[in-house]
């Protein structure tokens, strides 16, 4: 079986039987026990932690899915600051460690800023094309290729382990993004679904195949938009068919009456605003 497959299986078990345990990149688990640590943060410093990190995404919306909450700003408002910094604690205290592979580091960070980019340019997206909640879909842009986080981590988890023995049996950067993009999409709708994700977030982690036309201004429009338009701007891992994504952006505009002065907004300063610090 090969290494993807033998990932998915894996992942795919300890989703079933709620025993996933997703660790934190160190520059998001310092800045996370750093707050923790703080006695004078308020609600708006535990959403901005959040807002950066996928995996707190994930993790805060599968405590806050119960209680209906649809956007980070709901969640740690419904669950109450003592709860949001304990999950904070807790998953803090297990972090990854980097790559030693320059490539895979490099993709492991640009999979981290894919996401912020896909959050903050559909949010801003949704502003332009009127979408009822704007928030909710920069909620629905952090977690749209929520599968790429958890494989990858747990990649490099595998990876430490395997340096201790033998650096030289782990795989090459390429072999890495691979593994990624064959295991990520299943393992996300797998996790959506078991965590009880609302359904409109669940159906931004499912394959893209075409804008939905006749629900023009749907979170779903408007993060595929943000998706297409982050690859555009060099911001993602892995081969872009530039010319297939190229006309997503194209027809996204047109759907989302997106105009020149409009994809300036949206885009402005993308680059700098989601970089992992």
């Amino acid at each position: 079986m090969k290494l993807a497959e033998q990932l998915e299986v894996i992942l795919q078990k300890r989703i079933a039987q709620d025993s996933l345990t997703l660790p934190l990149l160190p520059a998001i688990a310092t800045k996370t026990n750093d707050l923790v640590r703080r006695v004078d943060g308020g609600p708006k410093d535990l959403v901005a932690v959040f807002e950066v990190d996928p995996i707190l995404a994930a993790l805060g919306m599968r405590q806050g899915s119960s209680a209906g909450c649809r956007t980070i700003e709901e969640t740690v408002t419904k669950l109450g600051a003592q709860k949001i910094r304990s999950l904070l604690a807790e998953t803090s205290a297990h972090r990854v460690v980097e790559s030693r592979d320059p490539k895979t580091a490099e993709a492991t960070r640009l999979l981290w800023e894919h996401a912020r980019a896909v959050a903050i340019m559909a949010r801003n997206a949704g502003v332009l094309a009127g979408v009822n909640e704007p928030e909710a879909c920069y909620l629905a842009g952090l977690l749209h290729d929520i599968g790429k986080p958890v494989v990858a981590t747990m990649l490099l988890e595998a990876e430490a382990q395997i340096a201790q023995r033998n650096p030289k049996l782990w795989i090459d950067g390429d072999t890495w993004i691979g593994v990624v993009e064959r295991t990520h999409r299943k393992i996300a709708m797998d996790l959506a679904k078991k965590w009880r994700f609302p359904e409109d977030l669940q159906a931004v982690v499912r394959p893209f195949a075409d804008y939905d036309a006749a629900n023009r201004q749907s979170m779903a429009n408007a993060v595929h938009f943000a998706n297409a338009l982050a690859k555009q701007l060099g911001i993602a891992v892995g081969t872009v068919a530039t010319d297939d994504n190229d006309a997503l952006v194209i027809a996204g505009r047109s759907l989302l009456g997106i105009d020149d002065e409009g994809l300036a907004r949206v885009t402005t300063d993308i680059k700098t605003r989601c970089r992992l610090a």
